[in-house]
């Protein structure tokens, strides 16, 4: 694909809410009470709690008797049922307005189509002070049941709708991903973590990416998988006995020189407590949490969840009258788990979370593996979301604010395959968030830090870009942002990246971060990524800092794939920098801005991209192919600097159509144009005090300037100008 082409699909990434998207988020009025149209299915009830109690027990129940197969139950305000069955027997659904708790200290299974946590309710399935024993399990299991869509048009019921209290907490697992302590080989049966496991099983299922750079024919429909899913058969420290040997090698990154540098990691997606569908090919369930909930979930597992697919949505249709006009295929919005339009309650101010997931494993996801959805104050951290479509973790409409997603591991996310402009919401795919991404956020609100994104389609990080401009967000936390006096708008567009800190992306993965926000990431880590480490096409401004970037020497070597560590794609933006960054083993390093058509789109030219204290080590260190600035413009010129720069040369690689060199000015030029542009400048030049010049395209030379300008140096791909007019001519 053309880097022309690529500029297409970041514009997709910025498309604005359409019409289709309009209608797929159009609800049903509230006839049964409830928002956002949610049905009451155990309206009326075939028995109801009336005491205290145990679900077993016949006293506890209005009917004299246990509640059966088929029976709408209903857990009636000011009485607890403490739930102590094993029960394959479908429940049609619970509505609980008091409390439903499991019994912690004996394997427990509820079968049932829905429960509905309502306001005054409380589901608790173990709690932070009385956890879930390790040695017990606790199920909630969604039977393979039709949806009655004459009563649920919007096939909202089918698994957990919280509006209430929901506690969920497991057994504890630390770390529940880790990363190993040397390279997973092929046949081996014992892999070493880099830390002690805790709460690591016989019996519990692992995952380890794919960690290979794929070449041509390896990507999309033509990928074949080298992830695996093993199981435990002995824990000791931090040794894990697999039960089968690896089919296959996990290699880490290598610097230049060949030494191992970073290794993969695995996942333990086993927990205690499951919420799972009982056929995950047939009527899956859903978790869905709306309006002011208190959610507190931690160290369970979402296992075979979620009815909308990857691919064209298809949602519930009305009339103006608010009767159906048409019940749709792919309904919007039934994920493994989703935060939507979920507030909170109204906490104390010194409360920094409004809810919260902690350890918690999603295996096997139909689309999205956790939403959030016009929902804030989130803290979303240590969770590993494994084998989900179209993207793992998702932040839904753009507005989403203050939530933080830390220390959470995404792997194997099937999508698209290849770029394409599939997150365009209204578009003519309709598919947001499809491409196949770790972490897909469409707005810049939100705390990225120390994830980990592995073995996904396209995208570690797609942080889509902003024509959304204007969004409302909370004035506090818990504050409704429907409600007038309870939102403060900003200007998504302008508006930078809370923080992106200490996060990673790596194997059978295209990029590692496409971005599109202002703001500033920082100790990024992307390698084997087989297209670019970061995609860059920052609204105005953008710093990378403390980039590290490695590739695949080998794959490298057969000179058909092009590799680059960052390449800024948006001319237009004033201010983009990289710093004391150190990438290796690429086609090219970083590539300069770069604005395919700004012969009729001028940037502002007011800017300057800089890249300063960093190390290189590929086949181009910096290539720099500036926008074209039409002769009838005023604008000043952007600048395009280097500072204090070390590159070595790679090498092993087989020559391209243009030549090795530190710093490039002949990278993707178009024979035969005349158009002005912009040199780079360089000032201390490895290292080297005083050693500073500027570089001109062969074309773009100055007829006019002296001898001292055409001066050769082999490192540089370009007509070099040195002594004070380079200076002076760019400090000014």
């Amino acid at each position: 694909m053309t880097r022309s082409g690529l500029m297409v699909v970041a514009v997709a990434l910025a498309v604005s809410f359409g019409t289709a998207w309009a209608q797929d988020h159009a609800h049903i009025p509230p006839a049964s009470g409830i928002a956002h149209g949610i049905p009451r299915m155990c309206a009326a009830p075939t028995v109801a709690a009336v005491a205290d109690g145990a679900w077993s027990s016949a006293a506890t129940w209005s009917t004299g008797r246990v509640p059966a197969a088929g029976d709408r139950v209903h857990i009636r305000p000011g009485t607890r049922v403490t739930y102590d069955a094993v029960s394959d027997a479908a429940i049609a659904c619970i509505d609980v307005e008091g409390a439903l708790a499991f019994l912690t200290s004996r394997t427990t299974r509820l079968t049932v189509g829905t429960v509905t946590v309502l306001d005054t309710g409380r589901l608790e399935v173990g709690t932070a002070d009385a956890p879930v024993a390790a040695d017990v399990t606790a199920e909630i299991v969604i039977p393979d049941q039709p949806i009655d869509t004459s009563r649920d048009p919007e096939q909202l019921t089918h698994g957990i709708v919280g509006l209430g209290t929901v506690r969920i907490h497991g057994a504890v697992k630390t770390p529940t991903f880790s990363r190993v302590a040397a390279e997973p080989l092929a046949g081996q049966t014992v892999v070493r973590l880099e830390q002690a496991a805790s709460g690591w099983k016989v019996g519990d299922k692992l995952v380890v990416p794919d960690t290979r750079q794929l070449k041509r024919g390896e990507r999309g429909s033509e990928y074949v998988r080298q992830w695996e899913e093993l199981q435990v058969a002995a824990v000791s420290g931090d040794a894990v006995t697999l039960a089968s040997p690896l089919a296959f090698g996990h290699k880490g990154a290598r610097n230049a020189a060949g030494a191992v540098e970073f290794l993969p990691h695995v996942g333990n997606v086993s927990r205690n407590v499951i919420i799972r569908s009982a056929n995950a090919a047939g009527t899956r369930g859903h978790v869905i949490f709306v309006g002011h909930p208190d959610v507190d979930i931690r160290y369970a597992l979402f296992k075979d969840l979620g009815r909308t697919k990857m691919g064209v949505l298809n949602s519930a249709e009305f009339n103006p009258d608010g009767t159906v006009r048409r019940v749709g295929t792919n309904q919007i919005g039934r994920y493994s788990i989703h935060f939507h339009h979920a507030f909170g309650p109204r906490r104390p101010e010194g409360e920094p979370y409004q809810f919260t997931l902690v350890g918690n494993a999603v295996d096997d996801a139909s689309k999205w593996g956790i939403t959030i959805h016009n929902s804030h104050y989130g803290l979303i951290r240590d969770n590993v979301v494994y084998n989900s479509r179209g993207a793992a973790i998702v932040t839904e409409d753009g507005n989403e604010s203050h939530n933080v997603f830390e220390r959470n591991f995404a792997m194997r996310s099937e999508g698209s395959g290849e770029f394409a402009p599939r997150s365009g919401y209204g578009g003519a795919t309709n598919d947001p968030g499809g491409e196949g991404a770790g972490f897909w956020l469409r707005g810049p609100n939100n705390v990225l830090r120390q994830n980990v994104a592995a073995n996904v389609d396209v995208f570690g990080y797609g942080i889509a870009a902003g024509a959304i401009e204007e969004v409302r967000v909370p004035a506090f936390r818990g504050a409704d942002t429907t409600v007038n006096g309870e939102y403060r708008l900003i200007d998504a567009v302008d508006t930078p990246l809370l923080e992106f800190t200490g996060n990673e992306a790596y194997g059978a993965i295209q990029t590692g971060v496409a971005i599109g926000w202002n703001g500033t990431l920082s100790n990024l880590r992307v390698w084997h990524a087989s297209r670019d480490a970061v995609t860059a096409f920052p609204a105005d401004r953008l710093t990378i800092d403390r980039l590290t970037v490695r590739g695949d020497s080998a794959v490298l070597a057969d000179g058909t794939e092009t590799p680059t560590g960052v390449w800024f794609s948006n001319y237009a933006a004033k201010s983009v920098s990289v710093r004391n960054a150190d990438i290796q083993a690429l086609r090219v390093g970083v590539a300069s801005p770069f604005f395919p058509h700004a012969t009729t789109e001028p940037g502002r030219g007011d800017g300057v991209a800089t890249v300063e204290n960093s190390y290189f080590r590929n086949y181009v260190g910096v290539a720099v192919a500036t926008a074209y600035t039409p002769p009838t413009t005023t604008a000043p010129i952007k600048k395009a600097v280097v500072r204090n720069s070390h590159f070595e040369p790679l090498a092993g690689v087989r020559p391209a159509q243009y030549p090795a060199a530190a710093i490039s000015m002949n990278y993707g030029m178009a024979f035969g144009d005349t158009m002005r542009r912009d040199p780079v400048v360089v000032y201390d030049f490895n290292g080297k005090a005083g050693d500073t010049f500027r570089v001109f395209y062969s074309l773009d030379l100055p007829a006019a300037e002296a001898p001292p300008c055409h001066a050769p140096r082999p490192e540089i791909g370009g007509f070099v100008c040195t002594g004070d007019d380079a200076t002076q001519e760019t400090r000014r």
